[in-house]
């Protein structure tokens, strides 16, 4: 009797991916990159500038609180050469914004007063970053930051 020893290469299956299917992943993969690529890009630039205004309208609130806290004015102005914010008064600091040389800030008018009984001088500050411009007001009244929306001008 002759056995038969099956060849067990002949039924094996294979496993893995052909190079022309590969080639195909990495073509997609590619195309969404270069698709998606900028508009990630707009996101974190759009992101950056709303922290940044963020950050400008917590250091206006911090002057506020600190004015009424230590009972004396707190005078905001912007650092000369600079893009920080200068507080004098019941507290003396100067606030980095962390913003670049091309970025724009304005204080209307120069010197805006928070006054201990919470108060504060009428005004506003505008931070522009390339195409992308937001206008802060200050509430004369209660002395808190506010944005200006878009349609109201």
């Amino acid at each position: 009797m002759i056995s038969r020893v099956k060849n067990s290469t002949r039924h094996r299956k294979a496993f893995g991916f052909t190079l022309l299917e590969l080639l195909v992943v990495l073509i997609i993969l590619g195309f969404s990159a270069a698709v998606a690529g900028p508009a990630v890009s707009r996101f974190m630039d759009t992101l950056e500038f709303k922290k940044q205004t963020a950050q400008i309208m917590a250091d206006m609130r911090y002057a506020r609180l600190m004015a009424v806290s230590k009972g004396s004015p707190v005078r905001m102005q912007i650092a000369e050469g600079t893009n920080s914010l200068n507080f004098t008064g019941a507290v003396t600091e100067n606030k980095d914004l962390g913003l670049s040389s091309d970025d724009v800030l304005n204080l209307d008018p120069v010197t805006i007063v928070f006054s201990p009984d919470g108060h504060a001088t009428p005004g506003s500050l505008q931070l522009s970053k390339g195409d992308r411009s937001q206008k802060i007001i200050i509430d004369p009244l209660s002395g808190l930051p506010a944005l200006e929306l878009a349609n109201e001008k």
